[in-house]
């Protein structure tokens, strides 16, 4: 059995030594840790130690504080059983000590027979005591491990392909609010060994391989402001979705070097080699559908710029094989969103521009690989707003089209090709669907941008589930919820920016965000600027 320490508090030393050869004298198991004169003692001690004891021997009667405060105060931070002894035969005293949660009281001089024989009772109270402790923290534990677990398979089912997604209720509610990152990580071109893998090779791999991942995502989860889930999709693919609810906390570095990690330890206790993807940051789980599609997006530059990488935003914005000009980059990204919102003949004018560019090229390598960008944007628009690839040609098959072609005008038709299908494809799902409760949805969206909105919020306005919700808004809009709602707060910031009679503190609440300086953030990150630098520019 654990020893059990015990604190002795007595104003006067020679009781307390008396106490103390007390203790001793009931055998193995019992240890002083310290016999002090008055309670500021026993806090101090109780301070410097942790609360280290199991046992608190008191006085009720002493200077400075009395046994009984002593008890009150330090049961406040710390877990111990008390034990009053005192010579005042009185039942007030009783009443307080047994009140403030004393295992016993024993009247001086105390008989050494019968204190025996209480020590004896109090040792098998804190052993069981102890013990529920014990299983209590075990029982956390496993309920922990249970909610992980449940919480994993919910993850599993919203991003299954086959998802019906209205099904699902208001599964988010379970899940702890703050910033969120979903990463794909899929296997890569398999070696030629692998052919001769039985089912129970594959089994024992892709066991190992999801342990591993487990393992490094649960080291990113601290517990505190970060927690990890991870699950195995579809064919090769992992997932694993990482959150923090520190809004200082970059969330996407995190992820970054998390991929990282996964990928650096596959390659190595493995004979495989994997890539991972992700979009960008969320704070609404209802779009977790939206960034898978993003994660997969992001893992068709697999195919432009080789496998065992780390593909995120990032890699469309700022890698120079395919951004030698931005002027190339911001043509394609604006095609992509021309194709999002069906507008047919700003797609073909786009189109014409970038030909028009490309013209001008002497590097057929950069040519090709702005024409890849091109058509996995393409294929992107379409999948991310009809919600599923429906009967598109797959995106491997786009890209081997483009090495085929012997002349500019030839990959020409084809870009404009692809860009009307997408705009029939989309256009075909969105009048498949009905809009009078996305229209329903911006109208109230309106009314309310000052308050407190989530999606779970707005779709309850229109008596929808919400998971659903974001793929209808997704599908007739051609942009998510979220994307919409900030786009509003942030034209509504900007009129309130313009009046000189509005202070600057008063404009982030008027438009829902509590937190100015997660405003301040937002609005740069949309404006490129500050809204004090935007005021300034305006001249107010």
């Amino acid at each position: 059995m654990q020893t059990i320490r015990t604190l002795i508090v007595d104003d006067e030393a020679r009781i307390r030594r008396g106490i103390e050869r007390l203790v001793l004298s009931c055998g193995e198991g019992w240890e002083v840790a310290a016999a002090v004169s008055d309670g500021f003692e026993a806090l101090e001690y109780l301070r410097r130690s942790g609360g280290g004891v199991d046992l608190l021997i008191t006085d009720v009667k002493m200077p400075e504080m009395d046994g009984l405060e002593l008890i009150r105060e330090a049961k406040k931070h710390y877990t111990f059983y008390p034990l009053v002894i005192s010579g005042y035969d009185d039942f007030a005293y009783v009443r307080s000590a047994l009140r403030e949660g004393a295992l016993d009281y024993l009247l001086k001089p105390v008989d050494r027979e019968q204190f025996r024989e209480r020590m004896a009772d109090i040792r098998n109270q804190i052993a069981s005591g102890r013990y529920r402790v014990l299983k209590w923290g075990e029982m956390e534990k496993e309920a922990a491990k249970l909610k992980e677990s449940r919480q994993s398979r919910t993850l599993a089912a919203v991003t299954s392909a086959e998802a019906d997604l209205a099904s699902f209720g208001y599964w988010v509610e379970e899940f702890p609010t703050g910033r969120y990152l979903l990463s794909c990580i899929r296997l890569d071109t398999l070696p030629v060994k692998a052919r001769s893998y039985s089912a129970k090779d594959w089994k024992a791999y892709y066991y190992a391989l999801e342990n591993m991942i487990g393992e490094i995502a649960g080291s990113f989860a601290d517990g505190a402001d970060r927690q990890a889930w991870y699950w195995r999709g579809a064919d090769s693919d992992f997932w694993t979705l990482l959150q923090s609810g520190d809004a200082e906390r970059d969330v996407g570095e995190d992820a970054y070097a998390m991929a990282e990690r996964i990928r650096s330890a596959i390659r190595t206790y493995t004979p495989f080699s994997v890539s991972v993807s992700f979009g960008e940051p969320f704070e609404d789980l209802y779009l977790l559908p939206d960034a898978k599609r993003q994660a997969l997006h992001l893992m068709n530059y697999r195919l432009i710029y080789g496998d065992n990488q780390v593909f995120r935003p990032a890699q469309e914005k700022a890698d120079n094989r395919v951004n030698a000009s931005s002027d190339f980059l911001a043509l394609a990204q604006q095609l992509k969103r021309s194709i999002e919102q069906t507008r047919a003949s700003q797609s073909a004018e786009l189109v014409d521009k970038l030909f028009d560019k490309l013209e001008r090229l002497d590097s057929p390598e950069l040519l090709q690989s702005v024409l890849q960008n091109v058509v996995i944007l393409i294929h992107s628009a379409r999948v991310e707003s009809q919600g599923s690839i429906g009967r598109s040609t797959p995106v491997e098959q786009e890209l081997a089209q483009l090495k085929k072609a012997a002349h500019l005008s030839e990959l020409k038709r084809q870009v404009n090709r692809l860009a009307g299908q997408a705009i029939r494809d989309i256009e075909a799902s969105r009048d498949s669907g009905s809009a009078g409760p996305v229209e329903q949805a911006k109208a109230w969206i309106r009314e309310h941008l000052g308050h407190d909105l989530t999606i779970k919020k707005i779709a309850d306005q229109v008596h929808m589930n919400p998971t659903y919700f974001c793929e209808c808004f997704k599908l007739q809009t051609g942009e998510t919820i979220l994307d919409y709602l900030t786009a509003l707060r942030i034209g509504k910031a900007k009129e309130l920016l313009l009046d000189p009679g509005m202070k600057l503190s008063d404009v982030s609440p008027r438009v829902g965000y509590q937190d100015a300086k997660y405003f301040s953030r937002l609005f740069k990150q949309w404006t490129g600027q500050t809204p004090t630098q935007y005021r300034d520019n305006a001249g107010i």
